[in-house]
């Protein structure tokens, strides 16, 4: 190598470097601007929280969500613009009509088997579920997160949520766009209450305890 190429090979080591150190100050990475994969393949029958919410922001096929639980569990907490449909007979005759469909139930084995049964009967039903249910949808996108994890909150997050439950609330005055962005900023720093997660009662973050205020059924 000679002089010269040297010379690059340590500039181009030394961009890297600042570029690493810069991403780190800010909380962003090249392989962090890249948008997650939240589109549904019609093989998946359980599609987990993120890809829910991009079904639900879709240009295509919006997806309809029908929650399958009792009015009185509907009513306590439900998802945005959910309808209440705990007939499985109703259920299967709006998934045969078209668009598709995201079951919301109270346990996964009972959205497992109306899904399983609504796809054999017919083969082209675009139907999927929530997994988790409710508790899924009201853990990312209801439950003040940084309350119950032992990080602080990334950077950006408390915007990205902002944005995205603005959507939910007015979606007619909403930008689409920038809710998507949201969305998938969203499911890249996947912030989890780590706190709920151990064993023990759950305790907030700085010792003391927090009740977790709304239903999800």
């Amino acid at each position: 190598m000679n002089f010269n190429s040297k010379i690059a090979a340590a500039g181009a080591v030394g961009l890297g470097a600042i570029y690493l150190v810069l991403g780190l100050a800010t909380g962003h990475s090249a392989r962090s601007e890249v948008p997650p994969d939240l589109s549904a393949s019609a093989t998946e029958a359980g599609l987990d929280v993120w890809k829910t919410a991009a079904a639900l922001l879709s240009d295509k096929e919006r997806a309809q969500v029908v929650d399958v639980r009792s009015p009185e569990e509907y009513a306590r907490y439900h998802l945005p613009r959910a309808v209440n449909e705990p007939d499985a007979a109703r259920l299967h005759e709006l998934a045969v009509r078209g668009g598709p469909l995201i079951v919301v139930a109270a346990k996964d084995d009972v959205a497992q088997k109306l899904v399983a049964e609504i796809r054999a009967r017919s083969k082209h039903a675009s139907i999927h579920y929530l997994i988790d249910g409710p508790r899924a949808w009201y853990l990312a996108f209801e439950l003040p997160v940084s309350m119950f994890a032992e990080a602080s909150s990334p950077n950006g997050y408390e915007e990205a949520l902002a944005t995205l439950k603005d959507f939910w609330m007015k979606p007619e005055q909403g930008a689409k766009g920038q809710a998507l962005e949201a969305l998938q900023s969203l499911a890249r720093m996947n912030f989890q209450p780590t706190l709920l997660k151990q064993s023990g009662k759950p305790k907030a973050a700085g010792g003391a305890k927090k009740k977790i205020s709304g239903g999800c059924g």
